[in-house]
C-alpha cells in the first residue's frame, strides 16, 4: 500500500478496518455506548492527526513520546491552583489517547511496528497514569486544604512503579538466557525432567484474589474511569463537592494493596521460577520437535 496515494477517505477506512478487526466490541453501541461513542472521536481524531502526520518526518515513535509528555504536562498543569491551568489538563488528558491511537497507525502505514515502540506505548501508558494521580491528589489537597494528603502524593508512584513484579520481570530479562541454559542453577535443576512436571503458567502462579479483581476495575485506567475523573475535577473547582479527594483515596488504597500482593502472592507462588520453568520447557520441547 502506497501511504502517499491515501485520501483522507481511503485513510478513514483503513484505520476504522483495523481498529474493528482488532476490538469487535466498538461496533457495539448497545453494549457499550460510552466505547463506542469515544472510540469514534479517538478514531476520527487519529484520522485527521496521521493524515497530516504522513507527509512529515514526523515518526511513530516522537507521536508516542508526544503521548508520554501529556501525561507530565497534564499531571504538573492539575497540580496548579489556577483554573485555566486544572482545565488545560483536562483537555490534556482527555484527549491525550489520539496520539495513542495514532502512533501504531503511523508506523503500520508510513513504517514498520516495532518492539521498541511498543515498549514506549506501554511505558507511556504508565507515565500518563501516574501523572494523572499526581495531579489529582494536588488537586484534591488544593480544593479541600487537607495538606496530610501530600504524604499519599509522595508514596503514590513509588506503589505503582517499585512493585515486586516490575523488578522481577527486570531481572529475568537480563539473566534469561543464564536461568534458562545453566542447568547447575537453582533456578532449573534439569530441564529434561521439567518436561515431564505440570509447571503452572504465569497466569496461574500469579494471580489476585477476585475480589481484588473487582476493586482493581474502580476507577483503573479506562478512558470511561479517566473521563469520570476528569468530569469530577470541574464538578469540584465550581461546587467544591470533594469528590476527589475521596477518589484520590480509593486510588491510592487501591495501588497500595496492589504493591503489597505483589510481594506476598508474588514470593508465596513463586512466580518467577514458574516463569523461567515455562520458558524452559518450551525452549526443550521445541528442540525434541
Amino acid at each position: 500500500m502506497d501511504y502517499r496515494k491515501l485520501s483522507i477517505i481511503d485513510l478513514k477506512v483503513v484505520i476504522f478496518e483495523q481498529e474493528f478487526s482488532k476490538f469487535p466490541y466498538l461496533n457495539d453501541f448497545l453494549g457499550n455506548p460510552y466505547t463506542y461513542l469515544k472510540a469514534r472521536y479517538y478514531m476520527y481524531s487519529s484520522v485527521l492527526l496521521v493524515y497530516v502526520l504522513l507527509r512529515t518526518s514526523i515518526t511513530p515513535n516522537m507521536v508516542t513520546l508526544a503521548y508520554i509528555a501529556s501525561g507530565l504536562v497534564g499531571g504538573v498543569l492539575l497540580s496548579i491552583p489556577n483554573f485555566f491551568c486544572n482545565v488545560a489538563a483536562v483537555v490534556i488528558f482527555f484527549n491525550r489517547g489520539i496520539l495513542d491511537w495514532s502512533d501504531g497507525h503511523l508506523a503500520r502505514l508510513k513504517y514498520e511496528p516495532t518492539l521498541t515502540g511498543h515498549i514506549l506505548d506501554v511505558y507511556g501508558a504508565s507515565v500518563n497514569s501516574i501523572g494523572l494521580v499526581v495531579g489529582l491528589g494536588f488537586f484534591a489537597m488544593h480544593q479541600t486544604g487537607y495538606t496530610f494528603l501530600i504524604y499519599a502524593i509522595a508514596i503514590a508512584p513509588f506503589l505503582h512503579g517499585a512493585k515486586y513484579t516490575s523488578f522481577g520481570l527486570g531481572v529475568i530479562l537480563m539473566n534469561l538466557n543464564e536461568l534458562v541454559n545453566n542447568k547447575q542453577t537453582d533456578f532449573i535443576d534439569s530441564i529434561e525432567c521439567e518436561i515431564e512436571k505440570e509447571v503452572p503458567s504465569l497466569a496461574q502462579a500469579y494471580k489476585y484474589p477476585r475480589i481484588v479483581v473487582y476493586f482493581s476495575n474502580i476507577f483503573d485506567d479506562n478512558a470511561r474511569s479517566v473521563d469520570f475523573i476528569l468530569m469530577t475535577v470541574l464538578l469540584d473547582y465550581y461546587f467544591n463537592y470533594k469528590l476527589t479527594f475521596f477518589i484520590f483515596l480509593i486510588i491510592v488504597l487501591k495501588m497500595l494493596i496492589k504493591f503489597i500482593l505483589s510481594i506476598v502472592i508474588g514470593v508465596r507462588s513463586k512466580w518467577a521460577e514458574s516463569i523461567i520453568d515455562n520458558i524452559a520447557i518450551n525452549n526443550a520441547r521445541k528442540k525434541n520437535e
